[in-house]
């Protein structure tokens, strides 16, 4: 058999995953990690029984709480069957389903064995979603020091209660700030690996829109929801996240145009400003991720794999075959019936707990 390199689209919640990315396990025998959406997805494409062990290659790391709407992966599968990529999809969507996991695959196609999900990338899209309480309600929460929490909501959006005004004008100034080729090493998280990796980055829009909840309640009224959306091709590591703070304290009036622009012009971890902390991971969502068709193409001679298999010479079925048909699907539904019953009674008299004493 032929080992085919597909591309896979996914969607997830990462509130319960230790992040996109494997981690280390102490299952060194089949190498699973249940605890991340790679480790998942990699146990869940096993069950279509590939000759080699499915490896996923993906095109965007996010951590630990962050969401995605359309995030990607590529990978090599040697199947013993013809497998179009919609069958792939609908197989490992039934697996995902019944484990019960916050994963769904949305698409996949067979692509060239040159192609990489992370290196072909031309952009991704981040979104990051705000509720700010309104200004009306400010003193009504000094008294409760509480407000609801839409349940469709949690740990899915960052929910601001502070007495503090928000001016959302102040924030669409700083915005240009982040727009062009520039360096963001004060804008870029602590990491102990790759200390050499360049901190210099394109950002092709960044912008700050109403939003609205996802399900619209009756606490609606206490809130004004923001949308953060970021386009650009790659960021450094928690760039959005510390961005996204950064623009709450402007809005909030902590810090000024001059003190973000300093930022810019004194790119060092020493320059961040301490009264900014970095938003929370759970209001982050991985938006879209976009690649050149020409690098999708498969060659000519490779066009066929990308069609479902369909029968070559379809029969015309009579109304008697018909029923035969549906008769002998019967008796063998019957058949596996009684099997699986016998089985299940010879399991309940061989258990230790259920055995009759000998006197």
């Amino acid at each position: 058999m032929t080992i085919n390199r597909y591309l896979i689209y996914f969607s997830y919640i990462g509130t319960r995953f230790r992040g996109v990315q494997r981690q280390l396990t102490y299952d060194m025998l089949h190498n699973d990690d249940p605890s991340s959406v790679q480790g998942l997805l990699e146990y869940a494409l096993k069950q279509l029984q590939p000759l080699n062990t499915p490896k996923l290659h993906i095109s965007s790391r996010t951590d630990q709480g962050v969401h995605s709407f359309k995030s990607s992966a590529h990978l090599d599968l040697e199947l013993p069957y013809q497998c179009h990529p919609n069958k792939l999809v609908f197989q490992v969507n039934n697996f995902l389903s019944s484990c019960e996991v916050p994963i769904k695959l949305i698409g996949a196609q067979i692509v060239p064995n040159d192609f990489n999900a992370r290196a072909c990338a031309k952009w991704r899209k981040y979104l990051y979603r705000l509720a700010v309480l309104k200004p009306e309600f400010k003193d009504l929460y000094t008294e409760r020091f509480v407000f609801p929490i839409p349940i469709t909501e949690e740990k899915r959006c960052y929910f601001i209660h502070t007495s503090t005004d928000f001016d959302v004008e102040l924030v669409k100034n700083v915005l240009p700030l982040f727009i062009g080729t520039k360096d963001f090493k004060t804008f870029m998280g602590k990491s102990g690996t790759n200390t050499d990796l360049s901190t210099i980055r394109t950002w092709n829009n960044i912008e700050i829109v109403p939003g609205r909840s996802f399900y619209p309640t009756e606490f609606d009224k206490y809130y004004n929801y923001w949308d953060i959306h970021v386009d650009a091709k790659s960021f450094l590591y928690k760039q959005i996240r510390r961005t996204v703070g950064i623009l709450i304290k402007v809005a909030q009036k902590i810090i000024t145009y001059d003190d973000v622009k300093y930022m810019f012009n004194n790119p060092s971890i020493d320059s961040w400003n301490t009264k900014v902390s970095t938003a929370p991971s759970h209001g982050l969502y991985l938006y879209d991720i976009g690649y050149d068709e020409k690098d999708l193409t498969l060659p000519v001679e490779n066009n066929q794999l990308e069609q479902p298999v369909q029968d070559e010479s379809p029969v015309e079925m009579t109304l008697d075959l018909k029923k035969e048909i549906v008769k002998q699907r019967i008796e063998n539904r019957r058949i596996s019936l009684a099997a699986r019953t016998a089985k299940s009674i010879e399991k309940i008299k061989n258990h230790e707990l259920l055995r009759s004493v000998k006197k």
